[in-house]
């Protein structure tokens, strides 16, 4: 019978940093998709940012190098970006809605910028 072995430090600290880099570009995803969608992304960026405070703890047990501490980091700030732009949608629904609708019609470079133009007038009334 074979037993089943732990993985070791450099595997699980591979594994951490595999996992991290997927919940970042599932983030990514999130913040691409159309509002009523777009709600998934702050709950993969949360998922980011367990992943890099566990890269952070097994760091922190044994002897690696900086790059990890660095992945870790950049990682942390990567999510906490990334979940604060969607949270920010999510709160200003009503307008990020009219404005992807707006995009979705749009035809010219002036529709574009109208609807940028408009957005930017509905975010500050």
């Amino acid at each position: 019978m074979s037993q089943r072995q732990t993985p070791t430090k450099r595997r699980q600290i591979a594994n951490g940093i595999l996992w991290l880099v997927a919940a970042l570009v599932a983030t990514y995803a999130g913040l691409a998709l159309p509002l009523p969608y777009k709600v998934i992304a702050p709950v993969f960026a949360l998922a980011a940012v367990v992943a890099s405070v566990r890269i952070f703890r097994l760091a922190s047990r044994g002897e690696h190098t900086m790059l990890v501490w660095l992945a870790g980091t950049a990682g942390l700030l990567g999510a906490l970006f990334y979940g604060g732009v969607a949270t920010s949608q999510i709160i200003l629904w009503e307008p990020t809605a009219t404005y992807e609708h707006c995009l979705a019609e749009a035809l010219t470079e002036t529709a574009y910028a109208r609807c940028d133009a408009d957005y930017m007038t509905s975010l500050w009334d």
